[in-house]
C-alpha cells in the first residue's frame, strides 16, 4: 500500500500545478499547504534526476520540470521561496530523501510512465 501511494504521488505530480490553486482555497493551514508543495517539488526533482537516464536529455522534459517547480513555488505561502532556498530547508531535505528512496522501489515501467507524464505535461 505504501508503494502504491508513493507511485501515485510521483505520477500525479504533473497535475500538481493545476490543482495548486484549488489547494490554496481548501481548509489547509499555510504550513500544511507548504508541506504539500514541498512534496510535489521533491517528486519533480527526483524525476528530473531519474528520467534522463531512462529517456536521455530532453529539452521539453527539462522545460516542463522547470514549469512545475516554478508553478509550485508560486503557490508557497508566506515569504517567497526559491528553489535554491528550498535545497537548504530541512523539511524539504527530509521529503527529498524519502522521495528518492521511494523512487528506488518503482519498477522500470512505473518510472517510465512517470517520466512520460512529465514529458507530455501541458502547462
Amino acid at each position: 500500500m505504501i508503494k502504491k501511494l508513493t507511485i501515485q504521488t510521483v505520477c500525479i505530480l504533473t497535475l500538481s500545478a493545476v490543482f495548486s490553486h484549488a489547494m490554496a482555497e481548501n481548509d489547509l493551514s499555510n504550513a500544511e499547504a507548504n508541506t504539500m508543495i514541498k512534496e510535489d517539488i521533491a517528486s519533480t526533482q527526483v524525476m528530473s534526476e531519474l528520467c534522463p537516464t531512462l529517456m536521455g536529455k530532453n529539452a521539453q522534459f527539462d522545460g516542463n520540470v522547470q514549469h512545475l517547480i516554478t508553478a509550485n513555488l508560486g503557490d508557497y505561502a508566506g515569504a517567497k521561496m526559491t528553489f535554491a532556498q528550498l535545497q537548504a530547508d530541512s523539511e524539504y531535505q527530509t521529503l527529498l530523501a524519502e522521495t528518492r528512496n521511494n523512487a528506488k522501489n518503482m519498477d522500470a515501467a512505473e518510472q517510465q510512465s512517470a517520466c512520460d507524464d512529465i514529458l507530455n505535461y501541458t502547462p
